[in-house]
């Protein structure tokens, strides 16, 4: 069986070696090459009959075992490569190995007589460490022998600028092992090359290429694998808290864009044990969506004003969030939610905090928002009917070992494997947190020119390094995390991702919180690059969280009808300390800023109203100012009164409920015990004593002449009995004289 070798690596008979004069030619091991006589060139006419021969047969030529090389051209990518199929994922003792795809021709010249032949290395990888540097390598290394025979190839013809063809080649099993496979157990390379001709019938070309690994595994052992599929996204909110970006969001629900094919490849694992990563932030959005992307409620029976224009974020993009959704926009919300949903509440399901914080930072400045993060998402998680594992996924895998004791003990933390041992996966913390390690080396993908993200690609990265890990033994799984914004990309479907961990060595498990009393603690330390640490979200993002958080919870205990303000506005501040705020921390602070403003704006219509200067006369009295709702929900507040004299005191009222735009008057018990202009401050306040909305602010006289007044007239009134009683005395004693 005629066999074209282009391979460059140990175990590869065939070498590429270049002549003192510059020419390239093939040296095969064990076969010694005759030597160019010094001097000697070919005749002329040689030359000229020579190449008139290769312009007029060559364009009718295909590879042929009878060839025993083809110039092949490092570099020249004028055709892209797509592997989309690969089946059986690994290497079996019988049966055929299909490998199909698409070629497109992106270059501006027309590709005639175009080949795609399937190529695999002779020997197999055998150890984790030569994968990770195969993955790494250079695209244009050549890794393999290209197969040449008539049967093992096919012939796509030519190729126009922009045209794509696709290809299928079928290998028998029996046919490779012995000859272009050693059978040794072990990871192969396999792929494919693409092969032609320019239009003026040049030598044939390595025009493209895609290539990936493939496992041969002989050994009974097994080994485990746990694949975590991240539910992540940037929700970003207006200043009425609908959801900001729909046109985006629009068309990465639909089932062509990243959102909807991840619902579609989760849905795919059917009963295959998968492992989920949801951000509850981006469910809730999504059910926003469904419901026609509503501005925030403060309760049922709200009725909103219609001078209640939606506040313009900070961005450069246009939004349709103050626009009604399309049909299809909503019902593509809704199929996707149901999908997460089910799929949820089917699979392992680790529940990120409420909007993807950085726990990093959170715990380090202010870890009372790290619990809210937690408590938002069990909400949000519980309302769903998701037994979600409350969980920390840091991005790049890195957290510092010093905040540990900020993290509740039930938490999972998955970190990367940056320095862990990899025989190990599952460990406690000194805390008492389940520690998992994910493997950094698979995260990095397949290997180029094919996009190491690609579904195929990811999926044989995955069982090539699993099978190399069977002589370890571990008795944890290989933890693979996908990544945070992963997209499983056009034709994913043709890469049965999970029937292809139906390996008769390995177990697809689920990453479930750990119950062997017998796991280790991890004494180790983590480690914390300082480039990590600076770019954490930083102190000025979560000054303006919690600012929203203290008028969410003004709100919440102002308002009497039922609402969700406190979950959806605490959710709304915590998006200020995302992960996601790291690479725009000032937009992620500008957009809550306009959220509380406008809270705030609103809490401004519950006000108390009155004159500007009240005068007390005497020592005590009353005063009378109006309370005024000017929401449209019911509300109970209160009037705390605060005053520049402490000599001067005026009783607060208890906390009143009132009817929305409801007004009433309110008669403040008052008294001073001296004389003077005192500042007064009558603040609306909740139950708690919370001061909001608009205080009246007013100065109050007090003077003691009420007082003086009744004195004077009770002295007069005393003076004047005096008289009429002396009168009255000598007037007795006249008549009494007279009579004597």
């Amino acid at each position: 069986m005629g066999r074209h070798s282009i391979c460059d690596g140990p175990g590869c008979p065939h070498r590429l070696r270049r002549t003192k004069d510059g020419a390239e030619v093939v040296s095969i091991a064990g076969v010694k090459q005759p030597r160019r006589q010094p001097g000697r060139r070919p005749g002329l006419l040689a030359v000229v009959l020579l190449a008139l021969l290769s312009a007029l047969v060559g364009p009718l030529l295909t590879d042929s075992p009878a060839r025993a090389a083809d110039p092949v051209a490092t570099g020249s990518t004028a055709l892209s490569v797509h592997l989309a199929r690969l089946s059986p994922a690994a290497i079996g003792t019988k049966g055929t190995l299909v490998l199909a795809g698409t070629v497109t021709n992106d270059s501006e010249d027309t590709w005639n007589a175009v080949n795609v032949h399937p190529f695999l290395s002779r020997s197999p990888m055998t150890t984790r460490d030569q994968l990770a540097a195969a993955a790494a390598s250079d695209p244009e290394t050549e890794v393999g022998t290209r197969l040449v025979e008539q049967n093992e190839f096919v012939a796509i013809g030519n190729l126009v600028p922009g045209q794509t063809a696709g290809f299928r080649i079928a290998l028998k099993v029996k046919s490779l092992i012995g000859t272009a496979i050693t059978g040794e157990q072990g990871v192969y390379w396999i792929g494919v090359h693409a092969l032609g001709q320019n239009a003026q019938g040049g030598a044939r070309e390595t025009l493209g290429r895609a290539r990936t690994f493939i496992p041969l595994v002989r050994s009974n052992e097994q080994t485990s694998v746990s694949v975590v599929v991240p539910v992540r996204e940037r929700v970003r909110r207006d200043a009425d808290g609908r959801v900001f970006g729909t046109t985006s969001w629009s068309s990465s629900l639909a089932p062509t864009g990243r959102l909807g094919r991840l619902a579609s490849f989760i849905a795919s694992a059917g009963t295959h044990p998968a492992t989920l990563l949801i951000d509850p932030a981006v469910v809730d959005a999504v059910s926003d969506l469904k419901d026609d992307n509503k501005p925030l409620s403060f309760g049922k029976a709200e009725d909103e004003d219609p001078d209640d224009e939606p506040t313009s974020t900070p961005s450069g993009t246009t939004s349709r969030s103050s626009n009604r959704l399309e049909p299809i926009d909503r019902a593509n919300a809704e199929t996707w939610l149901s999908r997460i949903v089910t799929a949820a509440q089917t699979h392992t399901t680790l529940g990120l905090g409420y909007a993807d914080p950085d726990a990093n930072s959170l715990a380090r400045r202010r870890p009372t928002l790290l619990k809210l993060a937690d408590k938002l998402a069990a909400q949000t998680f519980t309302a769903l009917d998701i037994p979600a594992v409350p969980a920390l996924a840091p991005p790049g895998g890195w957290f510092d070992d010093d905040l540990l004791a900020a993290v509740p003990k039930e938490s999972m933390i998955l970190v990367e494997d940056h320095a862990a041992p990899r025989t190990r996966t599952r460990w406690r913390t000194t805390e008492q947190q389940d520690l998992v390690f994910s493997d950094s080396q698979v995260a990095d993908g397949g290997p180029g020119p094919t996009s190491p993200t690609d579904a195929l690609a990811y999926r044989q990265r995955i069982l090539a390094d699993a099978a190399l890990r069977l002589p370890e033994r571990s008795t944890s799984p290989l933890v693979v995390q996908l990544p945070n914004d992963w997209d499983p990309g056009t034709g994913w479907e043709l890469a049965d991702f999970f029937n292809s961990f139906d390996q008769p060595w390995l177990n697809l498990v689920p990453l479930a919180p750990t119950t062997d009393s017998t796991t280790p603690t991890f004494t180790a330390t983590l480690g914390y690059p300082r480039s990590v640490r600076r770019a954490e979200v930083p102190l000025d993002n979560i000054t303006v969280a919690r600012t929203l958080t203290q008028t969410t919870t003004v709100l919440s205990s102002l308002l009497q009808s039922e609402n969700t303000i406190a979950h959806d506005l605490a959710g709304a501040a915590l998006s200020a300390v995302s992960n996601h705020a790291r690479k725009e921390e000032l937009l992620a602070r500008q957009q809550v800023l306009a959220t509380n403003t406008r809270m705030r704006n609103r809490l401004a219509k519950v006000e108390v109203i009155g004159t500007e200067f009240v005068t007390l006369s005497g020592g005590s009295g009353t005063l009378a100012v109006t309370l005024v709702n000017g929401l449209d929900q019911p509300i109970e507040v209160g009037v705390e009164p605060q005053t520049s004299d402490p000599d001067v005191r005026i009783d607060s009222t208890k906390p009143v409920r009132m009817a929305p735009g409801e007004r009433t008057v309110l008669r403040l018990d008052a008294k001073s015990s001296n004389i003077g202009v005192t500042e007064v401050v009558l603040s609306p306040v909740t139950e708690d004593g919370t001061e909001l909305g608009t205080p009246l602010s007013f100065r109050l006289r007090t003077s003691q002449v009420g007082m003086l007044i009744w004195g004077v007239l009770g002295a007069g009134g005393l003076l004047l009995v005096v008289m009429i009683a002396r009168r009255i005395r000598k007037g007795l004693r006249e008549h009494r004289w007279r009579r004597a």
